[in-house]
């Protein structure tokens, strides 16, 4: 599914606060006789039974007491649809913190952890840059596929009947200054991979309740770009007058899953309309119906709090929110807001708030 503008979280921290490419995406294999027989816990799964904070600094190549529960604001809204999914986000960060979406510099690194239930059988190998990743390792009796790169570290695999990802980023990866900086090859990964082994063991033999976290109901109906997100209006607003455009529906539930974000997409049920206008560029609305808590949770995380700022929206009621990215883009810096009760992310190069109020008016 495109990102909308940031890679996209929200009751992420909800649940931290209670507490190959294999030749074909071939299932796990059962956990062996060296992995725990039980989860941690009897209950639902929290956090704390994946990883504990000695485990976190030793893989963010720190001290525990230097890690803390944060979101890092380029994934919050990916992170906040997998939990909207009925999924667990799990995040720590050492350093600093990202402070603008999208943004390199700094001092920081992040461990995530994500679990969507019963989606084993969609999962894909993450990608390598531009193709599937094809290296894999055994892990705690589980076939998982591993990559590394510019964007960071990853380990995948369907682990029981759940989908479960372990990465990690880090400011410097494609300059200089990232705190891995100097490490040896494959030692990053390496620390990722015993990371992965508790989760694994503890996910794998998990019952379904144990792994019932909260979730929206999934939408019903159709994904469409009409009503409040009409073309035409949209096109207006923007004033792009007789430019050539072409407005296309993305809807993860009727196309191949890519990725985790695809998965958890489509089992919400959040989609994107995509607008390109000729000599102008692109617009991405991500869409998530009955969706509109998810905007609560986003300025309240740690590292959120610095990204974004309120603003407000010719045609906006009270009960409903918005959230711009704080970044030097302007107009292009992507923006976050409920009307009724949908969520919209929006990027556009031509502006996003011109657009958020154009589906305002029309929804109207």
């Amino acid at each position: 599914m495109r990102s909308v503008g940031i890679s996209a979280g929200l009751a992420v921290m909800v649940a931290l606060s209670a507490s190959a490419c294999a030749s074909s995406a071939t299932p796990n294999a059962s956990p062996t006789s060296d992995a725990p027989s039980a989860p941690v816990s009897t209950g639902l799964l929290a956090c704390s039974d994946l990883a504990s904070l000695d485990t976190v600094a030793g893989v963010l190549a720190a001290e525990p007491a230097d890690v803390v529960e944060a979101v890092q604001p380029s994934d919050a809204v990916d992170l906040a649809v997998l939990t909207a999914a009925g999924g667990l986000a799990c995040s720590w960060r050492v350093g600093a913190g990202q402070q603008m979406i999208g943004d390199g510099a700094g001092d920081w690194a992040y461990l995530s952890i994500e679990i969507l239930p019963g989606a084993a059988d969609d999962w894909a190998p993450p990608y390598a840059g531009d193709t599937p990743s094809e290296d894999t390792r055994t892990i705690a009796g589980v076939d998982a596929t591993t990559s590394s790169g510019e964007t960071g570290w990853r380990v995948s695999a369907p682990v029981g009947s759940a989908w479960v990802e372990l990465s990690i980023t880090a400011s410097g990866l494609t300059s200089t200054g990232s705190r891995f900086e100097g490490t040896p090859a494959g030692e990053v990964l390496d620390n990722l991979a015993t990371a992965a082994e508790t989760t694994f063991s503890t996910v794998g033999p998990a019952s379904a309740t144990q792994l019932a976290w909260p979730a929206l109901a999934p939408r019903e109906g159709d994904a469409t770009c009409d009503g409040g997100l009409d073309e035409a209006g949209i096109v207006s607003a923007l004033q792009y007058g007789e430019a050539t455009t072409t407005y296309t529906v993305i809807d993860p539930r009727a196309q191949p899953i890519g990725d985790l974000e695809d998965a958890a997409s489509a089992r919400v049920g959040a989609f994107s309309c995509e607008l390109f206008a000729e000599g102008f560029g692109y617009t991405d609305i991500l869409v998530v119906r009955d969706g509109a808590t998810i905007i609560d949770g986003l300025a309240a995380q740690p590292d959120m709090a610095a990204a974004l700022e309120p603003v407000t929206l010719e045609g906006a009621v009270d009960g409903e929110s918005a959230l711009v990215a704080r970044r030097m883009d302007g107009p292009r810096s992507p923006l976050y807001l409920t009307v009724g009760e949908t969520f919209y992310a929006v990027s556009s190069g031509d502006g996003a708030q011109t657009v958020a109020e154009a589906i305002i008016a029309q929804t109207r």
